[in-house]
């Protein structure tokens, strides 16, 4: 009598990942569109809201998520950091010796600190999602920051759907089977051609004034930090034990689930602009 159940579970799941991105994509286009301070504003909220599922998820994974925001003036410096990163890198800088701070504390003596592990879980939160996630406004604010936004997150997507599909479709050989089981070596590749691909036209079809020689620079190594920003938020989940981050976002787990990949993809990206403005 079960069995019929599984289809209509599997349909319900995807009616929510459906709602949650028809009231998703609607604000994240507008926001992009717009820039300034509600873009910065929005991107600082999404930190504050990954960095509790970051140190849930390391601290104590078996408990609600809603616990973890007990700690919400610790979360407050990477949503700074991130949404600061619009006036200066001051606000990057502050975080990062705040960072140091943490990790100091946490190999101080306990009777004198507490426990040690927090203070490394908040240093590591506040460099991979204060530090690389500052970028996301950065490269907003850069020159023509509209069009390498959108491209940064159109690549990034197409690199990840180009590795599903290809992965379902032809995948035999476990790329890292420890970290995660079901990608593969084909699917990688797949993945890899078509954020290639994705980036020169979208390079192209955006009017970056970069010409596509240029953009071949980030094109090649574009696809390989998508895949190794998914690759390294598996193992995070796999260290933590759990399958998604929170269920903060319904149909899609957590913020940080949906980061996976841009949380490498946009510090590349922000650095082939730097250089190519430099």
């Amino acid at each position: 009598m079960t069995a019929p159940a599984a289809p209509a579970a599997s349909s319900g799941a995807l009616g929510r990942r459906l709602a949650t991105a028809a009231v998703g994509l609607p604000i994240l286009l507008a926001v992009v569109w717009v820039g300034g301070w509600p873009y910065a504003v929005v991107c600082g909220v999404a930190a504050v809201l990954a960095s509790a599922e970051f140190v849930h998820g390391w601290l104590f994974p078996m408990r609600p998520v809603y616990e973890a925001f007990r700690f919400l003036p610790g979360f407050a410096i990477t949503g700074a950091m991130v949404a600061g990163s619009r006036v200066g890198w001051e606000f990057v800088v502050a975080g990062l010796v705040l960072a140091a701070m943490f990790a100091a504390a946490g190999f101080a003596p306990t009777r004198a600190f507490g426990p040690q592990k927090p203070y490394r879980v908040f240093a590591a939160c506040i460099l991979y999602i204060g530090l690389l996630g500052s970028t996301f406004v950065l490269v907003r604010e850069a020159e023509h920051g509209r069009s390498w936004v959108i491209l940064g997150f159109l690549a990034t997507f197409t690199t990840d759907t180009g590795a599903y599909a290809i992965g379902r479709l032809f995948g035999r050989h476990k790329l890292a089977p420890r970290i995660s089981p079901k990608k593969t070596w084909e699917g990688a590749v797949g993945g890899y051609a078509a954020g290639f691909v994705a980036v020169l036209v979208l390079n192209d079809w955006l009017n970056t004034s970069v010409t596509w020689r240029t953009a071949l620079h980030l094109a090649v190594p574009f696809p390989l930090a998508a895949i190794a920003g998914d690759l390294l938020e598996s193992w995070m989940k796999r260290r933590m034990g759990v399958k998604d981050t929170s269920r903060l976002l319904p149909g899609h787990g957590g913020f940080l689930d949906r980061l996976d990949s841009l949380i490498l993809t946009f510090p590349l990206l922000y650095l082939f602009v730097v250089l190519r403005a430099s």
